[in-house]
């Protein structure tokens, strides 16, 4: 059937159909672990980790690198305990305009690549942020910034077919 108007609606790429599809499925569930995290968050609850870490912590067979990965997960932690409900506030914050951003992707609008690259790196960096740079948060990072990389290259490559 022809369009009778004349206009031609632009066609979606498949691919970024498939990339926008799994961006609401990672950023929807960051958004509502984040959300919960946040209602839920008790800083009894991480107090008793850092009691079960400490308890690990004290064995002294385990090597350094071991060691220190637990230190710095007790960093976190004690982070996490005075400033939780900034972290999963942005955190929740930062999902929602990566959802915002791939939802307007997947209208064709280009200012939604933007929002989308800006969300993800900037969710990279609220635990440093709060925490400092120890080897958990680096770790973090690392498998963290490959995923937001990789995604954020994947929509660029998909850039052009992006109207308005």
């Amino acid at each position: 059937m022809e369009n009778p108007f004349g206009v031609e609606r632009p066609v979606r790429p498949t691919f970024l159909t498939v990339l926008c599809i799994l961006t609401f499925i990672g950023s929807g569930w960051g958004l509502l672990n984040n959300l919960f995290q946040l209602v839920m968050f008790t800083p009894e609850r991480l107090v008793t980790q850092i009691q079960q870490i400490t308890s690990m912590a004290g064995a002294e067979t385990q090597p350094s690198w071991a060691a220190s990965i637990m230190s710095s997960s007790l960093e976190v932690l004690q982070t996490t305990i005075m400033h939780g409900q900034a972290i999963y506030s942005l955190a929740a914050l930062c999902a929602l305009m990566s959802l915002v951003g791939a939802f307007m992707m997947y209208k064709l609008k280009k200012f939604g690549f933007y929002l989308y690259a800006l969300a993800q790196i900037a969710a990279l960096f609220i635990l440093p942020f709060y925490s400092g740079w120890n080897s958990v948060v680096m770790i973090s990072m690392v498998m963290s910034g490959f995923f937001a990389l990789l995604f954020i290259i994947l929509y660029a490559v998909n850039y052009s077919k992006l109207k308005y």
